[in-house]
């Protein structure tokens, strides 16, 4: 990656919001909003009604955001994710695969919360974590 220089200004995508509906099927819609310089970019996905499906559901609205801030010129892809348990709170974890320009990168995130109810929000964020760096070259573009 090219380093920033002083005449750049490092920007990077900003989260804006999050929502999560419930069906009576069992289901869950997810969507992210993200902002950059203005613009706003969002990602929505479904997922099942459990705590392992919304936080997947959300992670994939946060990929489908990101990628569509990127103007689809960077792939990502959802290796996994995981809420681990720490001390009074919970860690979110998330792995991705990048590619974009012929190049590969796997990615790693990380986003803490303090109570349940914002656990979507973490693993949304963990997904942001993992993938600003990179993206950061793809957006400005």
């Amino acid at each position: 990656m090219e380093p920033t220089t002083d005449s750049q200004e490092r920007q990077r995508l900003r989260f804006e919001g999050l929502t999560h509906e419930s069906n009576p099927a069992g289901r869950c819609i997810v969507g992210v909003t993200l902002e950059w310089c203005g613009h706003t970019h969002q990602g929505r996905a479904e997922g099942l009604e459990t705590l392992q499906g919304r936080i997947k559901a959300s992670s994939l609205a946060m990929l489908n955001a990101v990628m569509g801030a990127a103007s689809r010129r960077m792939h990502l892809e959802l290796l996994g994710v995981k809420a681990v348990r720490a001390f009074d709170g919970w860690v979110v974890i998330t792995s991705l695969q990048a590619e974009a320009v012929g190049k590969s990168y796997r990615l790693l995130g990380s986003a803490s919360c303090e109570r349940d109810e914002e656990l979507l929000r973490a693993a949304a964020l963990a997904v942001l974590d993992a993938s600003n760096r990179v993206l950061e070259r793809y957006v400005r573009s």
